[in-house]
């Protein structure tokens, strides 16, 4: 019977330790890019064909919910407190195509989520090579990107930049805002490629 009432006592307190530090752990926080409006819109000739951003890639260890920080050149700090609120990719197709909007003539820029049928576009995909802040929380990024016109010729180019925090960084709460400023610069320069495809490097 004593051995009984001890493995009882046990068991409630490995219960309440349990419980206890349940109830201890930090709540998690979500966190999404947002779109950085053009000041001004660009100009484009009539016979202009839209575009549609049909694919984006992120690279394996960022493709993941929580936000990742670079500490030096081989290592990475996997946040797990602090998560993307849907998967990044989607993310920053969504923020790039509301981006290029802004940027372009009105029209100019076809819906993600809907099938284009029998209708003139220019594809433009993009892969996201890097995309870290680092623990100054300045966000580095580096795209290649291709935009394809619906005769087969293709455009295509590289970008990087560097976007310092505006914010406090004694978290990571300051990320997102510098990834989502990066992301402008980046419609930028593709917004460009769009509106004046001789512009554009490459083949």
């Amino acid at each position: 019977m004593r051995r009984l009432r001890c493995a009882v006592t046990v068991t409630l307190a490995a219960t309440s330790a349990l419980v206890a530090g349940c109830g201890s752990s930090p709540p998690l926080r979500y966190y999404t890019l947002t779109e950085v409006p053009a000041t001004a819109r660009l100009s484009a000739a009539d016979d202009t064909v839209p575009v549609r951003l049909d694919r984006v890639t992120v690279p394996t260890e960022l493709d993941r919910s929580q936000l990742v920080r670079r500490i030096d050149a081989t290592r990475l700090q996997i946040m797990d407190g602090e998560r993307w609120a849907a998967p990044l990719e989607d993310t920053i197709r969504r923020v790039l195509s509301d981006d290029l909007a802004s940027r372009l003539p009105p029209n100019m820029v076809a819906n993600p989520n809907e099938p284009t049928i029998g209708e003139k576009r220019q594809s433009l995909s993009v892969d996201i090579e890097e995309l870290y802040g680092d623990a100054a929380c300045t966000v580095t990024l580096r795209a290649a990107w291709v935009l394809k016109q619906p005769d087969s010729q293709s455009s295509r180019g590289t970008e990087e930049a560097r976007i310092p925090a505006s914010g406090d960084c004694s978290g990571v709460g300051a990320l997102p805002a510098a990834m989502s400023q990066a992301l402008g610069q980046l419609s930028d320069r593709i917004a460009a490629a769009v509106a004046h495809p001789q512009g554009s490097t490459g083949q």
